[in-house]
């Protein structure tokens, strides 16, 4: 496949499943991924990387794993042994009960190149990242996977260490949305300045046509789950791709849109 680079310079339009297929499958767990596999219209999918406490990359949004699994502890805290079969699909549903947290090398694995991946770097600490920006590089090569990811981060100063680590060769987002968890400098893409990224992640509420144009850089936007939001902004300039939790619902806007057809 050509690069994820390469397809940023053209009208490639990238869908990618927020956590996998997340509106109908527990979230980053690899009944997710394989619901996005399953959809010819699916690009690809969104995950959030976590470094635990024996060294392995796993995969969870939630730093604590109180939310999906019930365990008031922090993954960064935790050694595999410690993670690996907790539950993590009944909080969606208990048909899910089998559900668990997979590592980054068991999507890859499974999955190859038959997905592009934009790989959320979860860096609880503002500055200490060499650890996880070593490992998950070293494991993209190893899959040699190169040209089929995408790292993003709400943090800047993980994206710079990640940038340095890669030598600027895949990808980089800064992540950000208005809200309080946020701190107010990097609420408006001001991460931009210190990580050096080459696109941009804003919420969805903050793509629109005058912020675009003010950014004048590739943007991909979380987390559209609606129709009506999936063809607003498709409709913007610099728009490079769609995240949400029913990726299949974004490829039929995306396909109705080309095609100039309504749904």
């Amino acid at each position: 496949m050509d690069s994820i680079y390469e397809l940023f310079d053209n009208d490639k339009t990238f869908i990618l499943g927020h956590r996998g297929f997340s509106e109908n499958y527990p979230e980053n767990t690899m009944l997710s991924f394989q619901a996005c596999a399953d959809e010819e219209g699916v690009d690809g999918v969104e995950l959030d990387v976590h470094r635990c406490k024996s060294g392995e990359l796993v995969v969870s949004h939630d730093s604590n794993l109180k939310r999906t699994a019930g365990v008031d502890r922090n993954i960064e805290d935790m050694t595999w042994d410690e993670i690996k079969n907790l539950d993590v699909g009944s909080f969606k549903d208990p048909k899910f009960s089998d559900a668990r947290i997979p590592l980054l090398e068991e999507l890859f694995s499974s999955f190859s190149d038959r997905f592009c991946y934009d790989l959320e770097i979860k860096a609880p600490k503002t500055f200490g990242h060499k650890e996880i920006c070593n490992s998950l590089w070293q494991m993209i090569q190893d899959h040699k996977l190169e040209k089929s990811v995408m790292v993003s981060s709400f943090n800047p100063f993980a994206i710079r260490r990640f940038n340095r680590t890669c030598w600027y060769s895949v990808p980089t987002a800064d992540i950000f949305c208005d809200e309080e968890s946020v701190p107010k400098t990097l609420r408006h893409g001001k991460g931009h300045l210190v990580s050096g990224s080459s696109y941009l992640k804003p919420d969805c509420a903050q793509t629109t046509e005058e912020n675009l144009n003010k950014w004048n850089m590739p943007v991909i936007s979380w987390t559209v789950n609606t129709k009506e939001e999936a063809e607003r902004i498709l409709a913007l300039p610099h728009i490079k791709g769609l995240i949400g939790n029913n990726p299949l619902l974004l490829s039929t806007v995306l396909e109705a849109k080309k095609n100039n057809k309504k749904i």
